[in-house]
């Protein structure tokens, strides 16, 4: 979930502020692939770099960044929400 080849900008820090906020200390850990695709979701949503599923298909770790996609929905749509 590195950023690290992006140019470091508003948006980049409110994805991580986001991600922060949703994956925080008092919530039960999720994979890496779910988190993942919540991440990827919410670049491609700030227009910083498209979704590009890094899994095959019929794997698990495919499912699990799909489902975490799912949330990343919900996070963009509760912050577009707050913003108006």
């Amino acid at each position: 979930m590195s950023t690290a080849t992006l140019k470091p900008t508003g948006a980049i820090a409110t994805v991580d502020a986001l991600l922060q906020g949703a994956f925080g200390r008092t919530r039960e850990l999720r994979s890496r692939a779910y988190m993942l695709g919540t991440h990827d979701l919410l670049l491609d949503r700030f227009g910083i770099a498209p979704i590009k599923c890094p899994y095959a298909a019929g794997t698990t770790e495919r499912d699990a960044y799909f489902a975490g996609k799912d949330e990343g929905s919900a996070i963009w749509q509760a912050h577009q929400k707050a913003a108006q």
